[in-house]
Order: structure tokens, then sequence, then C-alpha cells
């Protein structure tokens, strides 16, 4: 490969790396550290009974939030930064991230969370058998915390739930029940999380969201609020640090300097995974030009090129202007 595809791979290979830290992030670790503890003493309490009786009950938290929002990356982040969980063990596995089968239903569900725990047979039985079988392995991996990721793949047309007003599509209840189940059994607490199109989990089922903690709502930012301009503006500050940090870029690139900010908080809408996904592009295109950082021009191209072709937006602020409310 030449050296610009040498760049290229490496700063593709990096971006999945980048890990900024932020006041949501650290509320979401908090939320697990406290869940965790949950799920270790009740277990813990359980085995002191001889494991026999009834386990205490457990809830439920979910996070929810448009794609880009970070949901999964702060999962990802404290995985990665936590020993006890991130170090692999055969045996043990205090936390678990299991990412759901588009249109889950109770058996895929089921072969989901045992596919995470390395099952070779995740597939082989019936749901009821496959269920039991995840409770075992949380049981022998002493799991504290589950974690389903794209809960909103449980809202589909599978005829078993009640309508969700409007989209056509039904809540798979039987997925909802069993999730039920494992929280009364007292297996381990669970994070749910999943875009907007969840919410109906929480709104339609009664028993269901009499489960739920405090949800985390990770709407966009909005920056007339001071502490989430601050959030947005620090995310494009660490973008850049972390185009050098990981180098990809031999110098800063200045993507809190003049309108940019304002600029790319009208594209984005204040999603940040919008606007790193356009710094990504921009990146790309000062590589394939050979410059030493990201230029103005390299944002408008890819707002241009990237952001209007997907839909993503249908106005160039770098252009025309910024048509929302500014971030700077």
């Amino acid at each position: 490969m030449t050296n610009q595809e040498d760049r290229l791979a490496h700063a593709r290979r990096e971006f999945r790396k980048f890990r900024i830290v932020h006041p949501r992030l650290e509320r979401i670790r908090r939320e697990i550290e406290i869940m965790r503890e949950v799920g270790r003493a009740n277990r813990q309490e359980w085995i002191e009974k001889g494991r026999k009786g009834k386990r205490t009950p457990h809830k439920f938290l979910p996070i929810i939030g448009p794609s880009g929002s970070g949901k999964s990356t702060c999962i990802e982040h404290y995985i990665e930064t936590t020993p006890a969980v991130s170090r692999r063990n055969d045996d043990l596995r205090p936390m678990l991230h299991v990412t759901l089968s588009a249109q889950a239903r109770v058996k895929t569900l089921a072969s989901d969370i045992l596919e995470a725990y390395g099952d070779p047979d995740f597939e082989e039985g019936t749901a009821a058998k496959l269920m039991r079988r995840a409770a075992n392995h949380s049981d022998v991996g002493e799991t504290d915390l589950i974690v389903l990721d794209e809960i909103h793949h449980t809202i589909n047309t599978d005829g078993t739930g009640v309508e969700t007003g409007g989209k056509g599509g039904k809540t798979a209840w039987s997925v909802t029940e069993t999730i039920k189940r494992w929280l009364i059994r007292g297996t381990c607490p669970l994070i749910l999380i999943g875009t907007e199109e969840a919410k109906p989990l929480l709104l339609k089922n009664p028993q269901f969201k009499n489960r739920c903690l405090e949800p985390i709502f990770l709407n966009p930012l909005d920056v007339s609020l001071k502490e989430e301009l601050g959030m947005f503006l620090d995310h494009c500050a660490g973008f850049d640090l972390k185009l050098v940090e990981h180098g990809i870029m031999k110098s800063c690139s200045g993507l809190v300097a003049g309108d940019i900010p304002s600029c790319m908080y009208d594209v984005s809408g204040g999603v940040i995974g919008i606007a790193s996904n356009v710094f990504e592009v921009a990146c790309e295109r000062a590589i394939r030009r050979g410059a030493r950082k990201i230029s103005r021009d390299d944002l408008d191209e890819a707002v241009q090129n990237w952001a209007i072709p997907l839909g993503i937006t249908d106005h160039n602020p770098f252009r025309n202007g910024v048509r929302t409310r500014s971030a700077k």
C-alpha cells in the first residue's frame, strides 16, 4: 500500500478506539457500579442460603437515545477501563454486553445471550431450554449485570403484542415478558439500551415499567443549556486531541475555532456521534490531500458529500450559513 493508503487504514482503525469522556458517560459508569453491586450482593445472599428459595427480584435501567448519542460507547468504555470486567476468564463473566438480533424473539434473545457467553451451541434447543441455559451461565459466570443492546429490535410485526401507535409495528411482548421473569427470578439486573423506538416497552406494559429504574435519556445536546453547550464544545475539542493522540494527524486542527462548532451543531443537531462521523470523513479528505490537519474546506466537503447525500441534513452551514442555535 502507498503511504496515503496506510494512513487511511490506520485512521479508520483508530477512529473506532476513540473514547471521549463526558458527564453522561460518568453518570452511566456510576449506575453500572451500583447495579453490579446489587447483583453481586443479591447473588451472595442466595448462595449463603444454600442456593435455595426465592431470590431477591431485580430491576432494569433503560438507556434511550438516538443513534450516535453514545449509548453503546459508554458501555464499551466501562468494560475497557474496568479490569475486573475486561479481563477475559473462561469461567467468570462479571458483566455481559449482548447485542440483540433484528426482529428479536424469545429464542433469539436466549441465543444472543448464550453466544455472548461463548456457548458453542447457542442456537441448539427450544426457547425455554435456551433461556434456562442462559440463566445457568449467569450463575456459573457470577454475572453481576447484563446489558441488552438494541432493545428496539423487540418492536416488530410478530403479532404477539399491542399496536405501538401509528408506526405499523408491534411490541414483542413475549420478549418483554421473558425479560420480566428474568428480573422477578432474581437472576441478575439488566440494562436495556435502545433508540426512541424502544419507548413503547416502557409505556405499554404496566408490569414491565414498574420494574424500571429512573431512565437515562441521552437526548441530543441542547446548546441553549450551558452544561450541554460545554459538552458539545468539549466533544469537538476532544476529537481534535484524539486525532493527534492516536497518530492520525500531526497537529490539532482547531475544531472549536471560529464558526466550526456552530456549523457542526447545525449539521449534527446536537448528536455527538453525527459530529464525530463528519469529523472522520473530513479527516480522510485531509489525509488524501496530504495535509497535517483538517481544514474548514474538508469539513465543508464532508457535509456536502457525506451528510447531505445520506439524508442526515439538507443544509450545508459551511457554505450557506448557520441556521440553528449556534454553539460558541
